[in-house]
């Protein structure tokens, strides 16, 4: 059995991830000398070199690529879990501050609605981003917690995924098209296709289902508001693809329907975006927990659904 510590998981952690003695040992607040010792333990334990040094460089071998992610993994599960912990023992109070982009209005408030339930002192306060006004909030931190719907490279933040969000073709509910089972992208090609803008996501991931099949796709309409798809959907000027979540009351009341098309639906991810988990105040904290730990795709799930 390997004779590990918890400091020796933190220490190799950090140097792994800064290449530097140095910046570990400051990061840490240990001196470099103990953090040398320490990795020479590790190493002596682990049976196998864990860095290569050339120069003043230091590179991870194969075996310390792997350590080095298990650790992280592992650092971060027991974050998570002594956050849990904490958070039980507390009786939250104050703000909770959360922007989202334009999609998430149609399942931020519910989730929001089942986090009060546990937390009821807590005073939300939501905002709803366009993507320009979203970047700038993720650079400057305006916002402790941002929604997104995918990761934006070269941003100072991490990205937590804790939804799929599922791309479906969508019609009117007397549109002729249910009526011929599975269709393909093929036949579907000259339809009146109403998408959002190309710098959106849920367009993007359109285009890449056409282009992997050896599409090209040119909308009938391009619009920049969701709810005017749906409307425009519904008032049966074409079809088009949205994300479940956008569309579940539509669904749920006939007005829309889902068509059966092949390579759909798509699933992606909803992301919760923040800087550092350790500057978070507690309200974040504990909605960041409960996003990852609880069941929100069920409570989703039952928006409509008759209660008991």
């Amino acid at each position: 059995m390997l004779n590990i510590t918890f400091n020796q998981i933190r220490l190799f952690e950090a140097v792994a991830r800064h290449k530097s003695f140095t910046k570990a040992a400051k990061e840490l607040a240990i001196s470099q000398p103990a953090v040398s010792s320490q990795f020479k333990k590790l190493a002596e334990t682990l049976g196998d070199p864990l860095l290569e040094i050339v120069g003043r460089k230091i590179y991870l071998t194969p075996i310390g690529e792997r350590t080095y992610h298990s650790f992280r993994t592992l650092l971060e599960e027991f974050d998570n879990l002594n956050t849990h912990l904490r958070l039980q023992h507390s009786e939250l109070e104050g703000d909770l501050v959360i922007a989202g982009v334009s999609a998430s209005k149609y399942f931020l408030p519910f989730l929001v609605a089942e986090f009060l339930k546990l937390h009821p002192k807590v005073r939300p306060q939501l905002s709803l981003l366009n993507k320009e006004a979203m970047l700038a909030s993720l650079r400057t931190q305006q916002h402790p917690l941002v929604i997104t719907g995918r990761i934006h490279a070269g941003l100072p933040v991490h990205f937590q995924p804790f939804m799929q969000q599922t791309l479906a073709v969508v019609a009117a509910a007397n549109s002729r098209l249910s009526q011929h089972g599975k269709l393909s992208l093929h036949s579907l090609q000259r339809q009146a296709w109403i998408l959002p803008p190309p710098e959106t996501s849920i367009r993007q991931a359109v285009d890449r289902v056409f282009v992997e099949a050896g599409l090209s796709l040119t909308p009938f309409m391009e619009l920049g508001s969701y709810a005017l798809i749906k409307q425009s959907i519904m008032a049966g000027l074409g079809i088009g693809v949205l994300s479940a979540d956008a569309f579940r009351l539509e669904e749920h009341t006939g007005h829309l329907i889902r068509l059966e098309v092949e390579d759909f639906p798509v699933v992606q991810h909803w992301f919760c975006a923040y800087a550092d988990k350790k500057q978070l105040d507690a309200v974040s904290l504990a909605f960041l927990d409960f996003i990852y730990r609880d069941p929100i795709e069920t409570y989703l799930k039952n928006i409509y659904s008759p209660q008991p």
